[in-house]
This record gives C-alpha cells, structure tokens and sequence, in this order.
C-alpha cells in the first residue's frame, strides 16, 4: 500500500481549530491552533507531506512502540528467558526497533468529526518483544483547542509496553525556540551517559540546569540541549506535568499525562524549524532497571497512556 493510498485525515471543531493525522506511524502531521490575535498556525514541525513520512524516518508526530525511547544492548529478560531486540541504534534499541510503530499502516476504526481511533496488531516476536500486541489509539478534539491522544494496549505474553506521541512542537510559527518559558513538574530527572542512556539513578533537579519546577526559559542555561528524562510521581490520574509558553505568538501548551516519564527532546537541526517534544512515557531502559519504574505489561491487564495538550494564549 502506497502512502498516497492513506490521506492524512482531518479532525476539527468549529472554530477552525483542526488535526491532521496519518494512518501511517498514526502520526500527527499537522495541527492549528489560534495565537493571542486568533490566527490560525500549525503548531508541529513535520514532513512537508504524507509521502516524505515514508521516505524519511524522523519520528516527527509519530506513535512510537512497542518501547519508547532507548533500551540497552537491544535486549532484555523477562521471566528468566533472554529476548534480542532490533539493534536499529547499534548496540541499543531505539523507538521500537528498525521497523517500529511509526512505520506501520494503522487500520481506520472511527473517524468522526472532532475524533479518531486508529488500530494496530503488532504479532508476537515483532522486533524480539514477546507476545501478540494488540493497540488502539484514540484522537480527539474539544473545545477550546485540547488534543487528548489515548493508546490502550493488550497483549498475550508479559512483555515491556511504553507508547508514546513525538510530536515536534514551535509555537511561534517556525521562529527560534530558545526563549520559550517551560515548566516541568518533576523533583527529578535522569541523567544519561555518552549513548542517551540512563547513567545510575534519578538525580534531584535542584540547583541544576534540569530544574523546571518553576519556569524558566527554555535554552538560556544549557544552549547544547536537552534529550532527558524527567521523573513524574506514579499516579493513575490524569495530571498537569508541563507548560510550554512562546511570548512571541503568545500561544500556551499545558500538559497533562498518567505516565511515571516525560522525555524533553529539543531539536534544533538545520533542516527544519526547531522544535519541542514533549514525550510521557515509561523510564527509557526500564526492561534492564528492576530499580525503574515495571514497564512491563501482562495477559489480562490493560495499558493506558493517556495524554492531553490544552492550547490557549497569553497577553505576556
């Protein structure tokens, strides 16, 4: 099936506030939002159309699974058995392996006006995870701008779930990111070796550069970047976990998720706006840290990531 054969599918509200959302990775392609003078602009850095998402890996507004973000040495064991992962990030795992989620036709469940729900069945052995995955993933829009994504997962045999949305965010249009005011509710984060792998146990987030529980603007502290891991207090409630503000468009993103991890990844390559990704998610490598958070689900339970992005604006 040629991407050509799968549209990007609108979901939209009166207000003109819209998503676009590909059954290919079940990616976000593209998604308007007011700024503080009401116009209209998309808020995701994408590909310029459905076709390039094939062409070109990029994670950009893509489902990611069966495992978020990195697991090392592309393995794990679970039960006492020895599984071997695609090693697509040699020695390690990235984002489900070589032929992961985001590279996937989801099937169409439901698609109504302000919602949709995609579906795939990844079988058992897909990219060295045990068991047959079952997932479905919900898109939907109310007023006044608030995109809740739901993945819910079953699965046949114990095996690490972590799915997550990579939107790449720029609220101002495509202009520069480095004055963007973040908050992140987080008394810890993770610190990561050479690989972006986690590098011993949580460290406090006072007195460091990773220290957003009050905001701060984005890069004016640490210009290189940041690809890490913030610590969230387990819950099963839905909660505000971040607030990503642009002073120049005035737009406003606020957050909130059910998962123990949010992934900070900012992106300032020269082929592309730059951009913000703001991933909840299970710890990255938890399959080889009994330490972590058990990202491991099993027959009979069920997975949920839900995750909501509330868009309004500000004055100042």
């Amino acid at each position: 099936m040629k991407v050509d054969d799968m549209p990007a599918l609108c979901i939209g509200l009166p207000s003109g506030v819209r998503a676009e959302i590909l059954p290919f990775g079940a990616t976000l392609h593209s998604l308007q939002v007011p700024d503080r003078s009401g116009v209209l602009g998309n808020v995701l850095v994408g590909l310029p159309d459905p076709n390039a998402y094939k062409r070109q890996r990029s994670f950009r507004g893509a489902t990611i699974g069966r495992f978020a973000n990195r697991i090392a040495g592309a393995g794990f064991t679970l039960n006492g058995e020895r599984h071997t992962l695609s090693a697509n990030e040699p020695p390690n795992c990235l984002h489900g392996g070589t032929d992961g989620f985001d590279r996937r036709k989801w099937e169409v469940v439901a698609h109504w006006m302000s919602a949709l729900t995609l579906r795939l069945e990844s079988p058992d052995g897909d990219q060295g995870f045990p068991g047959a995955l079952s997932v479905e993933a919900d898109f939907v829009l109310t007023p006044p701008a608030t995109l809740s994504i739901t993945y819910r997962a079953t699965v046949s045999r114990a095996c690490p779930v972590s799915l997550t949305s990579h939107g790449f965010f720029n609220l101002s249009d495509g202009g520069p990111i480095d004055d963007y005011m973040l908050q992140i509710s987080a008394q810890h984060f993770l610190p990561v070796d050479t690989a972006l792998l986690p590098a011993g146990a949580p460290q406090s987030v006072s007195g460091t550069e990773f220290d957003f529980r009050e905001a701060k603007v984005l890069l004016r502290r640490k210009s290189s970047g940041y690809d890490h891991c913030f610590c969230l207090e387990p819950t099963e409630e839905l909660r505000e976990i971040a607030t990503l503000y642009d002073p120049k468009s005035g737009r406003e993103l606020r957050l909130s998720s059910d998962q123990t991890g949010l992934q900070l990844y900012t992106d300032k390559r020269a082929d592309a706006a730059p951009a913000v990704c703001l991933e909840p998610q299970a710890w990255p490598d938890a399959p080889n840290r009994p330490d972590f958070p058990d990202a491991v689900l099993r027959p009979g339970e069920t997975y949920l990531n839900r995750i909501e992005f509330a868009f309004s604006t500000r004055d100042n």
